[in-house]
């Protein structure tokens, strides 16, 4: 029981560690493996993008947030934000924020009524396997994913699809269904404003899963392509695009754990793993760029350019996906205003008002609590930011022109519902505590929050 426990804590370690560098995009690595392929062919190495005609002229985005499909439970441009409320009961709405009016409404265009059944835009049958949004400069699109145990029973509540919405949630169109066996792999959705693409794979009656593949999903017609399979021997996500390219990470040689494996064994294997990031191209064409060791690095990605902070050489660079040339832009350790240093840094995957968000661990062994900071690009400063509330971290969900949409924590709200046999009834529950906060209040820590005016909830 002992070696077992040990074996669990080591596991659990490298979980921890994998989800804090690479699950949500934010690896790690030292300047130091940054070899020429020249000088070794063994070791790590990067290379320019070739600079010659592209394939395609139109520029590729991600249009869901950077930490994944799985974390794009709420999308936004500068007007306001989508999310959705689940009912106990297995249906739910789709709601939209109005930073303008500030307020908080079901999406659609009956003000008052039911907002149940299919007669109103906002409804969504079934939200049962999760729905999760992405969003393009003309729509909304909605990705409703398949239960785990969809293949015993196809049914309209457990069935996955992809539908896209006019931005006022109108003209809802099913663009395609996914199959029983289908699953929308983890990692961004990109889309070029003709297409969106992600990775998907298909679990097999055996269990196995067959390879990722690379699918380009056209807006208009619903038409499916597959582009392309990737390897078997890597883990895959799309983290980013530069120009009218995907940016995909691979994670090589990744653990794999078996019972015979101790503790060791499997620290060291998942030490082993190696990032690398590619460059794959709507036909299939694809250029590896640079990689680097598990660990070692910290990254997100952002305007053509991947930033990481190297705990090995401790600073922020910017690495340019196209020359592949690299920049610091601060070195040494994160100094607070109490005299604390930090080198051991965790990047955000999504950036706001141009400025990175950061985690970070004391270096000194009372490890204490976590600190934030924001990076700014245009000024490359660092600001700590400090602003608490209810005893929550108050953290940026979206962003406006103005305004940020921030939470502090969570509230129980009573909400409308509807029991199995269809009698009304109030539910009470537990959801986001948001509201408006102006961007500069943010960043210099004044708790000015503004109150959102909530029609829903």
């Amino acid at each position: 029981m002992k070696y077992l426990h040990t074996r669990l804590l080591a596991l659990c370690l490298c979980i921890t560690l994998f989800f804090s560098s690479c699950g949500i995009y934010t690896a790690e690595s030292s300047q130091q493996d940054f070899i020429s392929s020249a000088e070794n062919p063994e070791t790590i190495q990067e290379a320019p993008f070739s600079t010659g005609t592209p394939l395609s002229s139109s520029q590729m985005n991600i249009i869901s947030s950077h930490n994944g499909i799985i974390a794009s439970g709420m999308v936004g441009n500068k007007n306001g934000c989508y999310e959705v409320l689940y009912r106990p009961v297995g249906d739910g709405n789709i709601l939209y924020t109005d930073y303008a009016s500030k307020s908080r409404i079901y999406l659609s265009s009956r003000i008052t009524g039911e907002h149940n059944n299919e007669s109103d835009s906002s409804w969504l049958k079934s939200t049962v396997g999760g729905c999760y949004f992405s969003l393009t400069s003309e729509y909304l699109i909605l990705f409703k994913l398949n239960t785990p145990a969809f293949a015993d029973s196809e049914t309209d509540m457990q069935r996955g699809y992809i539908a896209k919405y006019d931005l006022d949630g109108s003209n809802r169109q099913i663009l395609t269904w996914l199959a029983p066996n289908e699953t929308i792999a983890d990692g961004c959705i990109a889309s070029d404003s003709e297409n969106l693409y992600y990775l998907n794979y298909f679990v097999q009656e055996d269990g196995n899963s067959s390879p990722l593949s690379l699918i380009q999903l056209n807006i208009t017609s619903g038409e499916k392509n597959e582009i392309c399979q990737l390897s078997q021997n890597a883990r895959h996500f799309i983290v980013g695009t530069y120009q009218d390219k995907i940016v995909i990470k691979n994670i090589l040689n990744p653990i794999t754990i078996t019972e015979d494996l101790s503790s060791e064994d499997i620290v060291n294997a998942f030490k082993q793993q190696v990032h690398e990031i590619v460059l794959f191209s709507t036909d299939g064409q694809q250029q590896s760029l640079c990689q680097w060791h598990q660990g070692t690095r910290s990254e997100m990605y952002l305007d053509n350019k991947m930033f990481f902070w190297d705990k090995e050489q401790p600073g922020l660079y910017q690495y340019d996906l196209g020359s592949g040339s690299t920049v610091c832009l601060y070195s040494g350790a994160i100094i607070s205003e109490n005299g604390d240093t930090y080198t051991n840094i965790t990047l955000s995957s999504d950036a706001f008002d141009n400025h990175i968000l950061l985690t970070a661990i004391p270096d000194s062994t009372d490890v204490g609590k976590a600190t934030r900071f924001a990076f700014d690009l245009e000024k490359n400063t660092f600001q700590t930011l400090t602003l608490s509330r209810n005893e929550y971290n108050v953290n940026i969900l979206q962003e406006g022109f103005d305004y940020f949409l921030v939470q502090a924590g969570v509230k129980e709200y009573s909400v409308p519902d509807l029991a199995p046999d269809g009698q009304e009834i109030t539910t009470n529950m537990l959801l986001p505590d948001v509201s408006l906060m102006i961007k500069s209040d943010y960043w210099n820590n004044i708790p000015d929050y503004i109150a959102i005016n909530d029609d829903v909830l």
